[in-house]
């Protein structure tokens, strides 16, 4: 929670600063760099989050990574991120800033849950309907998940909606299992 709320600062008060420059754009795009380097290499996270290392190599090594790849005021950020020793923090302030941003843009996030990978018209149906819904811009994430057995389900902000088999089966078989339609003789 404390880490969180942290994250939540930090990536406002970074959101906001990259509206007043204008640059937020760049920005969303730099942050999705860093959060993808830090999700897909473990050695990156291990030596950033390591206490053993001290702050000006951690420095050096976001930078060597980093700086032909992202704006100056990004690796100002992740520099001052490293000074106040947050650098724990840093893929939950990505993360964050990515909601901020999608917030901002009116985009929502669905993750889709499906026994088997969907046909094109599947998913835009399903976008579609949920761009009806919430007047936002859709975009999909797909799980194949063969514990389903077939349907489909599907997330985004609050909601779930569960259409798939294995839900099916597990209310029928309630249903028959309900022993109050039972008479009493």
């Amino acid at each position: 929670m404390k880490g969180t709320k942290l994250a939540g600062r930090y990536a406002k008060a970074f959101f906001e600063f990259a509206l007043e420059l204008n640059q937020i754009e760049e920005v969303f795009k730099d942050i999705s760099l860093i959060n993808n380097a830090f999700i897909s290499c473990n050695e990156l996270t291990t030596v950033i989050n390591s206490p053993i290392v001290r702050t000006d190599k951690k420095l050096s090594i976001l930078n060597a990574v980093f700086q032909k790849h992202v704006a100056e005021i990004t690796l100002r950020y992740l520099t001052l991120i490293l000074k106040k020793r947050r650098e724990l923090h840093i893929n939950t302030i990505c993360n964050e800033f990515i909601k901020l941003y999608k917030s901002y843009k009116n985009i929502i996030t669905v993750e889709i849950f499906s026994a088997s990978e969907l046909e094109k018209n599947t998913i835009e149906s399903i976008k579609d309907s949920i761009k009806k819904y919430t007047n936002a811009d859709v975009e999909t994430i797909e799980h194949i998940q063969p514990k389903l057995i077939g349907g489909v389900s599907y997330k985004f902000n609050d909601y779930y909606i569960d259409a798939s088999v294995k839900t099916q089966l597990a209310k029928l078989k309630k249903a028959l299992m309900d022993k109050s339609y039972e008479p009493n003789f």
